[in-house]
């Protein structure tokens, strides 16, 4: 009976986990994807918005140390959920009352590093609440639930923003307090989850501490995220620079841009959770990681709103890919008593590396231009470099190795997935015509008793 119950309390759990994400994701996705945008408005220069892309996409990962820490020592996750979007929330208020750039970026801190609470805690818990077999599923849903809140979001959050228009402060007014009211929602939903699963396992900053040296599988891939990170970072304000002062995308475009990616995402996740429980994680991780210098090229090269409407799609397909598949990797790999205190301890090392690339690339950009280059050519200098550091360190990712033996190949699984969707669409295909023949049958049969009479 216990063991029933503790079922019905995991299946429970995992429902409120869903709907959390959902409306966390929706409240962010008000205000997030345009907060670089928000600080080009605010009249930043080319370090300042690599700074700003830094904070918006690295400090939550950079912040998840303690937190994981805490997490693991405390042993309890339901409170640091619940408080994580409360204080994200408050912090976003502050907002309502900024006009300069520095006030701008301390707040934007402040309320990332209270949003990296929720992360460890959460993971941890998914970790506890999903099994190996079938934990790619579990992440997969969840990141599609997390895509379905921010995709109405973000065009709600554009057009609002397109349709206001004029000072900076009044545009974003409305967005922030949909995000602040989605966010208490969201904490709020977290008091209802009834068991947290417990470990008996103790806490040890030393045992810790030897685990991280002595796991093969995390010191790689630690190694491998610290050398994409930076390449990465490298290119992030080109992006924002891009598509405010190259392409001249108006708030409602932008908001578009990230639904490409978004609802491209949770397409593409409907095979990779199952993909990586049968095929394994790699495959998908290093097609994922392989991708990403398509990014920058693409955005090098773009002039329009449609080149990035085409990155975006294909970001849509990178997250997909590896995203999942990373996710139920670093659980995997990290013992059940420190999966908080490993998953942060990867996302700040990787995001260390990242964060000092996006503001490296503000300071080369300005350098370029200050040595005399162009801006156009100081622009595809930058984006030349991170092209080719993402494409060679994204190959690096073939060294990784897995943990667990899976029962399919790749190769094998894509095509049994093809061969399904293809019957699908088959059946879909059939069963519309013979409901069209019956109903050109019936038809017949009423002109017929028509005529009769």
């Amino acid at each position: 009976m216990s063991g029933q119950k503790f079922e019905d309390d995991v299946n429970q759990g995992l429902k409120i986990l869903l709907r959390r994400t959902f409306l966390a994701s929706f409240g962010s996705g008000l205000i997030g994807p345009f907060i670089p945008i928000y600080a080009a408005q605010l009249g930043a220069s080319s370090v300042e918005i690599g700074l700003v892309q830094a904070i918006n996409s690295v400090s939550p990962s950079m912040s998840q140390i303690p937190w994981g820490l805490v997490v693991d020592r405390v042993k309890r996750r339901k409170p640091f959920i619940f408080l994580s979007s409360l204080l994200y929330a408050l912090a976003l208020l502050l907002l309502l009352q900024v006009s300069g750039i520095i006030e701008f970026i301390i707040i934007i801190l402040l309320s990332y590093v209270l949003s990296a609470m929720a992360i460890p805690a959460l993971n941890s818990l998914i970790g506890d609440y999903s099994s190996r077999i079938g934990r790619g599923k579990t992440l997969a849903k969840l990141n599609a639930m997390a895509s379905m809140g921010s995709m109405p979001a973000t065009i709600i959050s554009g057009y609002i923003l397109h349709r206001i228009g004029g000072e900076v402060e009044e545009m974003y007014r409305i967005p922030i307090i949909l995000c602040f009211i989605f966010s208490l929602i969201a904490a709020l939903i977290t008091l209802k989850i009834k068991s947290e699963p417990s470990y008996e396992e103790t806490f040890s900053i030393k045992g810790w501490a030897k685990a991280l040296r002595t796991n093969p599988y995390f010191k790689r891939l630690c190694m491998l995220s610290m050398m994409q990170g930076f390449t990465m970072g490298l290119a992030w304000p080109l992006f924002t620079i891009t598509v405010v002062k190259v392409v001249k995308a108006d708030m409602f475009q932008i908001s578009l841009l990230n639904i490409v990616s978004a609802s491209t995402a949770i397409i593409v996740r409907r095979f990779t959770g199952r993909i990586a429980d049968r095929a394994g994680r790699k495959p998908l991780i290093v097609l994922g990681r392989m991708g990403l210098f398509l990014i920058p090229l693409i955005y090098a090269i773009s002039r329009t709103v449609n080149e990035l409407i085409i990155v975006n799609f294909i970001v849509g397909i990178l997250m997909a890919s590896s995203d999942v598949a990373l996710s139920a990797y670093l659980l995997d790999i990290s013992p059940r008593s420190m999966r908080g205190s490993y998953i942060s301890i990867y996302n700040a090392v990787a995001g260390s590396l990242t964060f000092l690339g996006s503001v490296t690339g503000g300071y080369m950009l300005d350098l370029c231009i200050g040595a005399g280059l162009g801006f156009e050519e100081s622009m595809m200098t930058v984006y030349l470099i991170s092209i080719i550091g993402r494409l060679a360190s994204g190959l690096l990712y073939l060294t990784i190795q897995e943990p667990y033996k899976y029962p399919a190949k790749f190769e094998e699984e894509l095509k049994e997935i093809f061969k399904e969707e293809v019957e699908t669409i088959d059946r879909i295909i059939a069963e519309y015509k013979r409901i069209e023949d019956e109903d050109i049958e019936w038809f017949e049969k009423l002109l017929e008793q028509g005529s009769r009479k």
